[in-house]
């Protein structure tokens, strides 16, 4: 398929600049170089219009129908084209075939992309897209040398029976590329439901392609304008005729093959180093020095430099990068918003690039030349500022296109999917629930007086009971007569060191996250004492994470460095559930990067084999997992998320770990894709992390029920009081 996709580009990229040769060599011929600017401007107004039907066409009828029927129409267009080469209809051709070349050309180009990227997600496509650029640089190489060939052993014209035929071959390909598309069946795009989108609606409520429109718009003319000064400049120097059309031939095709070194051993290096907006802001940057070089040395070899290094550069690292652009947005944006930006403000910059060029060669001699450069160099520089704004747009459109894509999930096509209805519950925290205990079987009521023999102090009585080792008794002295009363100091170690039981863990919780305001300070002293039992360590962040103080935020970092995995599993989860309710207390980003890295720097064993001694159950409102996804989940990842979230935006995050557990290729592309995006260099390898450990299947019933008899043969609370567990000794080996 992959393969398929690469041979259409090279053929389509063949015609191109075979048809760019053609177009100029034929035009500049026929009609004196001034006239080029008034077709500049006739072909982009044509194709404003055709792209403006276009995009309504595409959300019609669908890039995988529109994109054959576009490349035969345009073959039969050639043929036509062809037919009147005779000099009574030499002039009407040429102009036809200019506006084919500019106007069809382009329409064609995007559709094939859109394809493209309804199919890919973004990771998958800076995958792909690389090769298939690539395979196009090299069939746009084999187009150039075609066209140089054409122009030494046969008519200019002949020229029009190659490209026809180019695109008959582009027809037939890709509707066995659509075939296969179709055929796959995982990676077919849901279709929209509703009526298409008014394009306006679109660009209105989106500052993202708002965004995507103006770089194309601001490049487009700063490529027309450096076009305009070449070709003046070459019509100048170049006697006209063949020796033209040879001279474009080259320059194109050495474009190209410059385009295919830069595609196959810098752009996807450069695009995963910088970004896709720091890749693509590269162009810019480049025209905007070149520009200012022709400014100060305004020869001709500095303007071949210029506009060879634009075409390069577009071609390689901005097509890629432009194009993965579109591929977290949904189908409808893409379908609505992508042909009108491609063909559209594309055609608009040639269109103003045009007018501002007429503008300045009506002044004549070197004065027009810097016009028009000036111009260039100061829309570069305008498209550079562009490109950093859409850096962070970009994190933003990929946050809700994962949540976008969450929803479409068919959980009836796909059984191993979440559902929708534990997705939408996980995508929030009721804040009322976190502060309510639930899930606790009712205690029996206290002991009468009656039934003591000695009649103590009820402070001392309780704190009898409570080391008393019996469960009942020790849960009734739990019970509380007046539950606004606070707890006596008596009291609170004893009922800390309860969490040492398993039995008793869930009451001694229940007490402490009821006067968590008065314990927060004993229990993070306890949680960094490394003499304090792990049982109770591992506990003690359950009842912090109910906890609106500073104090309790600042333990339970410090805690993150404790030796004991779960104790930092704990920890992480408690301040997520604080910073839900008390956002202001978000500790440092460069902090808690800190914390991932000392993570990550485990050996792969202990990143996939770790595992929690308590079970969690369903009724913790500060879990991060839904029920579906609890005992499939890798312990790592959900530790890694729960730190992630402690300064990322929190839906996206879910959504993200979601996707990780899924076999939907497009969510987890683009999860994999936001994480690359939003995480600093230093933790790329996240990336790694996450592409290749694989996704733990749910244990059976028997190997359940087995480990979960061996998690619970602990000693009893009685049995640490008199012996130290063996479990609280620190386990370094994991680091």
């Amino acid at each position: 398929m992959t393969t398929l996709a690469m041979l259409v580009a090279g053929l389509m990229l063949a015609h191109q600049v075979a048809g760019k040769a053609a177009r100029d060599g034929l035009f500049l011929a026929q009609f004196s170089f001034s006239h080029l600017p008034e077709m500049v401007i006739a072909g982009s107004v044509v194709s404003i219009v055709a792209g403006l039907l276009n995009s309504r066409i595409l959300q019609a009828l669908t890039p995988a129908r529109m994109v054959p029927g576009a490349f035969l129409f345009s073959a039969v267009l050639h043929f036509v084209e062809w037919n009147f080469r005779g000099p009574q209809y030499r002039s009407a051709m040429v102009v036809a075939v200019y506006i084919h070349v500019v106007g069809l050309g382009a329409i064609v180009l995007s559709s094939f992309w859109s394809l493209l990227n309804e199919q890919f997600d973004p990771r998958t496509g800076k995958k792909y897209f690389g090769r298939i650029a690539g395979a196009g640089t090299l069939g746009g190489i084999l187009g150039g040398v075609a066209a140089e060939r054409f122009a030494v052993l046969l008519p200019p014209t002949a020229i029009l029976l190659f490209l026809g035929s180019v695109h008959l071959l582009c027809g037939v390909l890709s509707f066995f590329l659509v075939r296969r598309f179709r055929d796959r069946g995982e990676a077919k795009p849901k279709e929209p439901e509703g009526a298409t989108a008014a394009p306006w609606t679109v660009f209105r409520q989106s500052v993202y392609i708002r965004m995507l429109a103006r770089l194309v718009l601001l490049g487009t003319t700063t490529a027309a304008l450096l076009d305009i000064v070449f070709k003046t400049q070459a019509a100048t120097l170049i006697e006209r005729g063949p020796g033209l059309l040879r001279f474009f031939a080259i320059f194109y095709t050495a474009g190209q093959v410059f385009s295919f070194v830069v595609q196959t051993l810098v752009t996807r290096k450069w695009l995963e180093k910088q970004g896709l907006a720091r890749g693509v802001g590269s162009l810019p940057a480049v025209v905007g020095l070149g520009g200012m070089a022709a400014l100060l040395a305004p020869a001709f070899p500095v303007l071949v430099v210029t506009r060879g290094l634009e075409i390069v550069l577009r071609g390689s690292v901005f097509r890629a990068g432009y194009e993965l652009f579109y591929t977290p947005l949904s189908l409808r944006e893409k379908r609505t918003a992508k042909p009108i930006i491609d063909v559209v403000f594309d055609r608009m910059g040639d269109a103003l690039g045009g007018a501002t060029a007429q503008l300045f060669l009506t002044m004549g001699g070197a004065l027009a030349v810097k016009g028009i450069l000036f111009v260039a160099v100061v829309l570069a520089g305008v498209a550079l500022f562009v490109t950093r704004r859409l850096e962070k747009l970009y994190i933003r459109v990929l946050e809700k296109g994962l949540v976008e894509r969450a929803l479409e999930l068919d959980v009836n096509a796909e059984p191993d999917l979440m559902a929708r209805s534990m997705l939408l519950r996980t995508l929030s925290v009721n804040k009322e629930e976190l502060s309510t205990q639930a899930g606790l079987p009712e205690s029996p009521p206290p002991s009468s007086p009656e039934s003591r023999s000695i009649p103590l102090d009820p402070v001392m009585q309780r704190l009898l009971d409570l080391r008393s080792g019996h469960p009942e008794v020790v849960r009734r002295s739990l019970e509380e007569k007046d539950e606004a009363a606070p707890l006596d100091p008596l009291l609170a170690p004893q009922i800390i060191l309860l969490l040492a039981w398993d039995e008793m863990a869930p009451d001694a919780l229940r007490v402490l996250r009821k006067h968590i305001q008065q314990m927060a300070g004993q229990l993070v002293d306890t949680l960094l004492d490394e003499h304090s039992e792990f049982a109770i360590r591992r506990r003690i962040p359950r009842a912090l994470a109910y906890s609106d103080e500073f104090r309790a935020v600042q333990g339970l970092m410090q805690a993150m460095n404790d030796t004991r995995f779960e104790v930092r599993f704990q920890c992480a989860r408690a301040l997520d559930v604080i910073l839900q309710r008390k956002p202001e207390f978000r500790p440092p980003r460069e902090t808690v990067f800190a914390i991932i890295e000392r993570e990550l720097s485990v050996g792969r064993g202990v990143w996939e084999s770790r595992r929690l001694l308590d079970s969690r159950q369903s009724s913790e409102q500060f879990l991060f997992l839904d029920n579906v996804l609890r005992e499939r989940a890798n312990l790592s990842w959900e530790h890694l998320f729960s730190l992630l979230a402690l300064i990322l935006p929190r839906e996206p995050l879910q959504v993200a770990f979601q996707a990780l557990h899924t076999q939907d290729q497009q969510l987890r592309g683009l999860a994999l894709e936001y994480l690359e995006s939003v995480l600093p260099p230093s933790l790329r390898k996240v990336q790694s992390i996450l592409e290749t450990t694989s996704l733990p299947s749910p244990p059976g019933r028997a190997t359940g029920d087995v480990a979960a008899r061996l998690m619970q043969a602990r000693p009893s609370v009685s049995m640490h009081l008199a012996k130290p567990d063996s479990t609280s000794s620190p386990d370094r080996s994991e680091g």
